[in-house]
């Protein structure tokens, strides 16, 4: 459930007639990294600063915010699942703001979260910060820096994240499901 803060937020869905704001379930076939879609079938994306909200420094200028993901993977096979939120619409290795992967799964589930925790500089034009999480049995991630510790970001407006689901071994019949993608600010 989100609290007061959250700007944005994707959930999980069941149906795909839930629109720009709900993402079904996706399936894993091979070790090729996937972006989740809402349910209208693009990319799903949450912004960091509301729409009406000024694009130059604007309100997030020195706030720290959060971007927030939870899932549920169910695998096909013996493999690892690994999930990551990146910096814009697309995958993009420069962009990937944190990652985390679960320990070795065979035909069983796995629940997790994933937080980076972050500060946007209006002058040096990027964000910064620290990821954590905890995903199934694996080692939880204790505040460890982003995976890149200064994506570019021109503008509050341009602060738009996605998520992925990849499978750690081809297996058949692995499926990813988004309890929520959301930011808030602190």
């Amino acid at each position: 459930m989100p609290n007061v803060n959250t700007t944005d937020r994707v959930v999980g869905a069941n149906s795909p007639a839930q629109g720009t704001k709900a993402a079904p379930t996706i399936t894993l076939v091979t070790t090729t990294e996937k972006l989740v879609l809402d349910a209208t079938g693009a990319t799903a994306v949450i912004a960091a600063q509301p729409t009406s909200q000024p694009t130059s420094a604007g309100p997030l200028d020195t706030f720290k915010f959060v971007v927030r993901a939870t899932f549920k993977t169910t695998t096909g096979g013996a493999s690892t699942s690994v999930v990551n939120i990146y910096v814009g619409n697309a995958i993009v290795s420069a962009n990937k703001l944190c990652s985390i992967t679960s320990q070795s799964l065979s035909t069983a589930s796995a629940s997790g979260f994933l937080e980076a925790h972050c500060i946007w500089d209006s002058t040096a034009k990027v964000i910064s910060g620290y990821q954590t999480g905890a995903y199934g049995t694996a080692t939880p991630l204790a505040n460890t820096a982003l995976t890149n510790t200064a994506i570019s970001v021109a503008s509050p407006s341009a602060m738009t994240f996605c998520i992925t689901a990849t499978n750690g071994s081809s297996v058949v019949g692995t499926t990813f499901t988004l309890g929520e993608l959301a930011v808030e600010v602190n």
